[in-house]
C-alpha cells in the first residue's frame, strides 16, 4: 500500500503534490486535535487505589520496553525507588494536562512530565533516602549529567533516528494504528523530520554541519563514559535519578537495532556505558523479554527479582 501511495504521489504535479500533502495532513491531524483536545475526567483512573502510581505511556516495542526515553526513564525510576506502580491501557490519544506522555496520577491527581513526576513522586513518597548519600558536587555533576543527555546528546542521536533513519525506525513501531498504519507512517515521516530538526536547532546545535552535531553527541558520552569509570551506577554503588536517566536515552543507543555513530563509539571505545546499561537491565527489568517479546504492559517484575 505503501508503494503505490508514493507511486501516485510522484505522478501529481507541483500543486496537486501540495494540495494532496495539504488535505492528507489535515484529515489526519483534525481528528488527533480534536480527541487530544476534548475535555477528559481527570484523574483518569477512576478506581484508583491509595498509594498505587498509575502510569500512562506509549505502546511497547518489539526491541525495547519503551521507544521513548522518558518513558522508559519514568518506569526505571519507578522500579530504582521499589514504588508500587501500574501501567494504564489507555488510547495513544491520551495525554497529560500538558499534552504530553508519560504522566502519572497519586491519589486522583495528576503529575506530568518524567522529570517532575520524580521530583513530586520522591517527597510524596518519602523516597529521599535514594539520594540522601550523595555530596554537593555528586548532586551537581547528576544534574549537569541528566540536562546534557536530555537537551544535547539525545538530538544529536535524534538526528540518525528520526531523520536519516526514520523508515528503519518506523519498521519497529508496534501495531498500533491499524490498517492504516503504512499511509499513516508515511505522512507522519514529514511531520516528524520537521519537528526534530526544529528541536535540534532549539537546543542550539542545528545550525552546524552534521558531523559537528554527530560529534557533539559522541563527546557527550566520552564524557558520561569518563565520569563513570569502574562504578556501579554514576555516583557509586546506589542507582539514583541520574541512572534512570541515562538508562532511559542510551538503551534507545544500545538495544535499538538502528545504525548510529553513538553506538558505535559504546560498542568499541566506551564499552562500560554497554556494561552499564546491562547491569541496569538485568537488575531492573527481569521481564525485557516478555515486555518486548509480548508487548506487555502488565508484568510482575518484582516476582522475577
Amino acid at each position: 500500500m505503501q508503494a503505490s501511495v508514493m507511486e501516485w504521489f510522484e505522478s501529481l504535479p507541483t500543486w496537486g503534490k501540495a494540495a494532496a500533502v495539504g488535505g492528507a495532513v489535515l484529515a489526519a491531524s483534525l481528528p488527533v486535535y480534536l480527541v487530544t483536545k476534548r475535555p477528559r475526567p481527570s484523574p483518569y483512573k477512576s478506581d484508583w487505589k491509595q498509594g498505587v502510581v498509575y502510569l500512562y505511556q506509549v505502546p511497547r516495542f518489539s526491541t525495547i520496553p519503551s521507544a521513548s526515553p522518558y518513558c522508559l526513564k519514568l518506569e526505571t525510576w519507578l522500579r530504582m525507588a521499589d514504588i508500587t506502580y501500574e501501567n494504564v491501557d489507555v488510547p495513544m490519544s491520551v495525554r497529560s494536562r500538558e499534552g504530553l506522555v508519560p504522566f502519572v496520577e497519586l491519589n486522583g491527581v495528576e503529575y506530568p512530565d518524567s522529570g517532575l513526576a520524580i521530583r513530586d513522586l520522591t517527597k510524596l513518597l518519602g523516597k529521599e533516602a535514594m539520594e540522601a548519600h550523595l555530596n554537593d558536587e555528586q548532586k551537581s555533576a547528576s544534574r549537569a549529567f541528566e540536562k546534557m543527555i536530555e537537551h544535547s546528546t539525545m538530538w544529536t542521536y535524534g538526528l540518525i533516528r528520526y531523520v536519516e533513519k526514520f523508515d528503519e525506525f518506523a519498521e519497529l513501531f508496534p501495531p498500533f494504528l491499524g490498517p492504516l498504519q503504512p499511509f499513516l507512517v508515511w505522512m507522519m515521516k514529514r511531520g516528524i523530520r520537521s519537528g526534530v530538526a526544529q528541536r535540534i536547532k532549539a537546543a542550539g546545535i542545528g545550525t552546524h554541519p552534521r558531523d559537528e552535531i554527530i560529534n557533539i553527541g559522541l563527546e557527550d558520552l566520552r564524557a558520561v563514559s569518563n565520569y563513570l569509570g569502574n562504578k556501579h551506577y554514576l555516583t557509586g554503588y546506589k542507582p539514583t535519578r541520574v541512572d534512570a536517566t541515562l538508562f532511559g536515552f542510551l538503551a534507545q543507543v544500545v538495544y535499538m537495532p538502528i545504525a548510529s555513530p553513538h553506538n558505535d563509539l559504546i560498542q568499541q571505545e566506551c564499552t562500560n556505558l554497554k556494561e552499564y546499561c546491562d547491569r541496569i537491565k538485568g537488575r531492573f527489568w527481569p521481564d525485557w523479554n516478555e515486555c518486548t517479546q509480548k508487548r506487555s504492559l502488565h508484568t510482575e517484575w518484582k516476582k522475577r527479582i
